[in-house]
């Protein structure tokens, strides 16, 4: 087998792949592990004064964690935070509306949230037929250093995973603990798991721990921004009814929500304010298992919402390659901007030069059939992320095919 790599000409960036949920459970009755704070806190970014997208829809979610509340709580953490600005929780709150859907409701992906209470995927697949996408509880951090994992957090995800299915992480709230050492615990839960670019992330707002209305929604809105600064798309805020109707969601409005209303016929659930609209309903929450509907009409819809922002592709560019190509040229691209251009030299010889997508450089030009002549223009086919195939004919007739797996960086015969 013949195998030919690209001349090294500059060094290629390789765009990295990053890394959202509410649940229904109580802690279980395992004792968590109870270790420090992570000093690690300090690595949490800390939100800029400019806001995160807001543009995405409201999701919804349903109470149902039953940790107890703190009478008493520390507000200090390893590393004071500034969030945005304060909040100010207006003395009357907003009237609820009805919902307004975008996507007609027989068109909306159903999905499901998991906790600790349904176990094991194999124990909830069943009562979870025909979804789209699941959300995973991950973590809570509990008043008095209480450190709470899902210990079916990491099976749960990665079924998800292999099913392809959507993908949202959650981590439970408790607003009497510091909102740095809430997320970073979160965050070093969630990258152990693994979190991909489409994944969405949410927090399950829905106990106050013996705080008021304007303590709650402030903390909130520190830890929306801090999620949204750590990874680089929009959370989600999950909550019920009755908890928001009471100023415990002031300021988080620009956060697509999950309301948790199971009074409401499916799709059609009542959005309190700060909200005008919503992203997800969770319409059930009396079965082995929660039962939601997410207000779109595909996953790919719902990724792009919920996952990191995709760059619009780049403007075709203009100039001149170079090189000693007398003909016969063909051209190729992959999703992720890289360009392969093939063509004849004055020696019959299959030319080829490469755009990396990643660093936006052309490498040189090169011949990976070796002194193989042509007969007649080549031809380059592509496929998937990756993938992609070079053909050519020769003096005795037959085709020659090579092989790329890395965007044309290799081929092999």
């Amino acid at each position: 087998m013949e195998e030919g790599t690209e001349p090294e000409t500059a060094s290629s960036v390789t765009p990295s792949e990053g890394p959202a949920v509410a649940s229904s459970e109580a802690p279980s009755s395992e004792a968590p592990s109870s270790e420090a704070p992570s000093s690690e806190a300090s690595s949490i970014e800390s939100p800029s004064s400019e806001a995160p997208p807001s543009d995405a829809q409201a999701p919804d979610a349903a109470p149902s964690e039953t940790a107890a509340e703190a009478s008493t709580a520390e507000a200090s953490t390893a590393e004071e935070i500034t969030a945005e600005a304060s909040v100010e929780v207006s003395a009357s709150i907003e009237a609820s509306t009805p919902g307004i859907a975008t996507v007609p409701i027989a068109k909306m992906i159903h999905g499901v949230d998991v906790a600790s209470f349904q176990g094991e995927p194999t124990n909830w697949r069943s009562d979870a037929s025909n979804i789209k996408w699941a959300a995973v509880k991950l973590t809570e951090l509990q008043p008095n250093n209480v450190r709470y994992v899902n210990p079916y957090a990491t099976d749960d995800w990665a079924y998800v995973g292999r099913q392809k299915l959507g993908r949202i992480a959650y981590m439970f709230a408790h607003p009497s603990v510091g909102p740095a050492d809430s997320v970073q615990f979160f965050l070093s839960e969630l990258r152990g798991l693994g979190l991909l670019n489409t994944d969405g992330i949410m927090l399950d707002l829905e106990q106050t721990d013996g705080l008021g209305p304007a303590q709650v929604s402030s903390w909130a809105v520190e830890v929306m921004a801090l999620l949204a600064k750590n990874l680089k798309r929009t959370p989600i805020l999950y909550t019920y009814l009755s908890f928001a109707f009471e100023g415990n969601c002031a300021g988080l409005g620009k956060y697509p929500l999950w309301i948790s209303d199971p009074s409401s016929p499916m799709g059609k659930p009542v959005v309190p304010g700060p909200w005008k609209t919503w992203t997800i309903h969770q319409y059930s929450t009396s079965g082995v298992i929660d039962l939601d509907v997410a207000n779109f009409a595909t996953v790919k819809a719902m990724q792009e919402v919920f996952g990191v922002p995709v760059p619009p592709p780049p403007k075709p560019e203009k100039g001149n390659l170079g090189g000693s190509v007398t003909g016969g040229v063909a051209a190729v691209r992959w999703d992720d901007g890289s360009i392969v251009v093939a063509g004849l030299d004055g020696l019959d010889h299959v030319q080829v030069r490469r755009f990396d997508g990643g660093s936006k450089t052309w490498g040189v030009w090169w011949n990976p059939a070796g002194t193989t002549k042509a007969v007649g223009p080549p031809a380059l086919v592509s496929w998937g992320e990756s993938y992609g195939q070079l053909f050519f004919a020769i003096d005795s007739g037959d085709v020659m095919e090579f092989a790329t797996e890395d965007t044309g960086k290799s081929w092999t015969s």
